[in-house]
């Protein structure tokens, strides 16, 4: 759907620093020192180590140094909640139970619900609306960066490294610029120079944004600024639209649910708690919300496709 991407990009940022108390701890700091000097400087103490390391933290990457920080986090976290009574967080982040490998099991898993809702709907779009239709490919492309966002989206959440991370908000960011293209389409048609003139903006202001994330400096704040602004303006404008079109049919209505209900969902966020079980916390919670939206959203796009072939706009020959 529209926004359930954008607010994840936004959000996914808003608690994300460069360090926290726990990594940032004298305990923490030095129980790594001592796990390096043990199990990972020497090659016999290494190889060691590695016999004993697990199949799927294996596959996953996870190193000697990964795994003293993991330890070592729950060893801060047992020290700080008996000296202080708080849970730390450490790099940004609570600390999660890692499960067969996946550092966040419960993020990871909603990423991928999120992931085949949006297929399954490609699917039945693909089957309800006709591809003669204007919009019909806008959505589709749509829906692939929907697709791929939420496939990086599961992979970060699998397994935090920088790459992960950078594939996941960009891709993320990706999602909520073409939301705003679809708009602009939507409003200007799909085929004309105004199309090319929009087209060619957003992917000029795109490159432009990972570039300067990618090579410049990657700037928490400034992708989180540009994340807002971009989605606020996407949201606004899907609104102002739905207003004006409310008399078109019961899908404008599942569109305007759809963004209601995600902006509603954003205070999940807000709750910001240790996790449940060291493995629930309230982003887990956002993007088990977002789960089901993209069946209004879908609808939603195909009732708006099928209106559009029914009274001939933009100019195409309309279908009984």
């Amino acid at each position: 759907m529209f926004s359930s991407i954008s607010v994840l990009a936004v959000l996914s940022l808003v608690s994300v620093t460069l360090a926290s108390w726990g990594d940032q701890s004298s305990f923490y700091i030095m129980c790594g020192q001592s796990c390096w000097k043990l199990n990972c400087k020497e090659q016999e103490s290494l190889q060691l180590w590695k016999e004993t390391q697990s199949l799927p933290e294996r596959l996953f990457g996870w190193g000697c140094m990964d795994e003293c920080r993991y330890n070592c986090m729950w060893e801060t976290v047992d020290e700080m909640e008996m000296r202080h009574g708080q849970v730390p967080q450490f790099h940004g982040k609570w600390p999660f139970l890692r499960v067969f490998g996946v550092q966040e099991p419960a993020s990871t898993i909603f990423s991928i619900l999120n992931l085949l809702s949006n297929l399954y709907m490609l699917n039945w779009f693909i089957k309800i609306v006709p591809t003669t239709t204007p919009m019909f490919s806008v959505w589709v492309l749509y829906s692939l960066t929907a697709l791929n966002a939420w496939i990086w989206s599961t992979v970060f959440h699998t397994r935090d490294t920088n790459f992960t991370e950078m594939m996941d908000y960009f891709c993320a960011f990706s999602t909520v610029l073409f939301s705003l293209l679809a708009f602009c389409l939507r409003i200007v048609g799909t085929d004309n120079a105004r199309t090319v003139v929009v087209s060619s903006l957003c992917t000029a202001f795109f490159s432009y944004h990972i570039y300067h994330m990618a090579f410049v400096r990657f700037d928490y704040g400034y992708n989180m600024k540009v994340n807002v602004v971009v989605g606020a303006v996407n949201g606004i404008c899907w609104l102002a639209w739905a207003y004006t079109h409310y008399g078109d049919g019961p899908h404008v209505k599942k569109g305007v649910g759809a963004v209601l209900v995600l902006t509603g969902s954003v205070l999940l966020e807000l709750l910001d708690f240790p996790p449940l079980m060291w493995t629930i916390d309230s982003h887990a919670l956002w993007h088990l919300a977002t789960a089901p939206l993209p069946v209004l959203w879908y609808q939603f796009a195909a009732g708006d496709c099928l209106k559009i072939a029914r009274e001939g706009e933009f100019g195409i020959k309309k279908i009984a």
